[in-house]
């Protein structure tokens, strides 16, 4: 009776500990986000560093731009170039990444295209999109792509070789069919490293479409920074950054919700405790 009694009382006691380094983790973050805005705030003058801006007229002009409708024209642009890109991305980094895991005649064909096209820097190929598909959102769309594709990819076909094989054989001695070792097996052991490749292709995808609106176009939110830039109103430029970020933390927030649902053993794992 007392080594049952005792495992609630050491479960207990884990989950306390973890929520106090976690309480600790968020005041240390926090507090060195306080020190690095008060020295900014005081230690930056428009005779020192007349363009630079400061925090407090930089959350004016956020709460102007945000007050306004003008922004979110802007910020929908950018969205939704992010969204249909993004979505391309991970969908075919992830279907080729299954493909290329799982067959090893297919991974050594394909290897020197995709090392090939990867080398080519992002960048680079911002223009060749604009001169094959205009000025519109669809070469802002093929830029985010490929930027979030290449991540995704090498990210699931890492997940896909690294899975132990003699658990697959298992599962098919079993009698398990190809769809269940699919979904039961394969997918539940790569999951981390997919999930990893789809948290790291979100800043890509912004950076993406940001670039994608600095060579051509005339709306969203990476247009709005450099036409910041070009008046040297800092405060709005480093609003449009702020922005952007925010971007970047919801969609890690919602990936990061979404893999604690599909990858519910790790929870349930982290929580064991050993008597």
């Amino acid at each position: 009776m007392a080594v049952v009694e005792a495992q609630p009382t050491k479960i207990t006691a884990v989950v306390r500990k973890r929520r106090f380094s976690r309480l600790g983790v968020v005041l240390t973050q926090v507090g060195i986000l306080a020190a690095i805005l008060t020295v900014w705030q005081f230690a930056v003058t428009d005779a020192s560093l007349p363009y630079f801006s400061r925090p407090s007229l930089i959350a004016a002009k956020l709460y102007e731009l945000l007050t306004h409708h003008d922004i979110y024209r802007h910020m929908s642009v950018t969205l939704a170039e992010i969204a249909m890109g993004y979505s391309l991305g991970a969908v075919i980094g992830l279907s080729l990444g299954f493909i290329l895991g799982r067959s090893q005649f297919l991974s050594a064909a394909l290897q020197p295209y995709i090392i090939g096209l990867y080398s080519i820097p992002k960048i680079a190929l911002a223009p060749v999109f604009i001169v094959w598909l205009g000025l519109g959102i669809a070469s802002k769309v093929a830029v985010v792509f490929v930027a979030s594709f290449f991540l995704v990819f090498f990210n699931t076909y890492s997940g896909l070789i690294s899975i132990n094989e003699e658990l697959v054989r298992l599962a098919r001695l079993m009698g398990a069919s190809w769809p269940q070792t699919v979904a039961r097996v394969i997918l539940p052991a790569a999951a981390p490293q997919i999930f990893l490749g789809l948290r790291t292709a979100v800043p890509y995808a912004v950076i993406g479409a940001v670039i994608g609106e600095y060579i051509g176009s005339s709306e969203g939110l990476g247009y709005f920074i450099l036409y910041a830039s070009q008046t040297y109103d800092a405060a709005a430029l480093f609003a449009g950054i702020i922005i952007l970020v925010a971007i970047v933390f919801m969609a890690n927030f919602g990936l990061n919700g979404l893999e604690g649902c599909v990858i519910r053993w790790r929870k349930a794992g982290g929580q064991t405790v050993q008597l």
